[in-house]
């Protein structure tokens, strides 16, 4: 009899979820993306920059009470990576950079899941793979971070557009700073300068709601 009860629990449960509206998202969406560049410490080299250009994607959310949402999304970017000379020569083309994004991301919308039209923020946690295309060198994985917003406008119950724009910072490395003293308690610490690639992109995409 318990488990009885417990089952109708459950399905009610589910199916006051599911009636409620489309729950899932799945998006795919393109656009451009405006990359930045680091600092080297080469004797030939003194910065490299990684050029301008498309990117694309997808995500699939799910979406629970009427403002908030949970979602993992992948970006793709390739783009060529020039270098700057420490001689002052114009800059030289090293190699074209691979770059795979992966995120999970909190989203809160400004309206309910009533409105056609819903303006949202994100932010994300996740991990950037970058691949250089350079005989024997490997690619490398670093800790990356979101910040962004858009809206996301509803054409049916079933089909929807989302228009969005993004910053993510991927950490590359920890460089030496020399050491900070306490003038009041005393004790020196090494310090350092953490080095990020930004990248910064804006997206239009379809949306198919479930």
């Amino acid at each position: 009899m318990k488990i009885t009860v417990l089952s109708l629990f459950l399905f009610v449960c589910a199916s006051g979820i599911f009636a409620r509206g489309q729950n899932i998202e799945v998006t795919a969406s393109v656009g451009g993306q405006i990359n930045g560049g680091l600092d080297l410490d080469t004797t030939l080299y003194k910065r490299l920059e990684v050029q301008n250009g498309w990117t694309y994607g997808l995500s699939a959310g799910y979406l629970f009470g009427h403002n908030y949402g949970v979602e993992f999304a992948w970006h793709y970017n390739q783009a060529g990576a020039v270098g700057q000379p420490r001689s002052g020569a114009a800059l030289t083309k090293l190699f074209n950079l691979d770059t795979n994004q992966y995120f999970g991301n909190f989203l809160y919308h400004f309206t309910s899941d009533l409105h056609p039209m819903r303006p949202f923020v994100l932010v994300g946690l996740g991990a950037t793979n970058l691949s250089p295309n350079v005989q024997g060198v490997d690619s490398t994985t670093r800790f990356v971070m979101a910040f962004g917003g858009g809206v996301k406008y509803n054409i049916s119950r079933h089909v929807g557009l989302r228009f969005q724009a993004k910053w993510s910072p991927t950490y590359i490395t920890t460089t030496a700073n020399g050491y900070w003293c306490d003038p009041v308690w005393g004790g020196c610490w090494a310090s350092g300068n953490s080095h990020y690639l930004n990248e910064l992109d804006g997206t239009a995409g379809i949306t198919f709601r479930f």
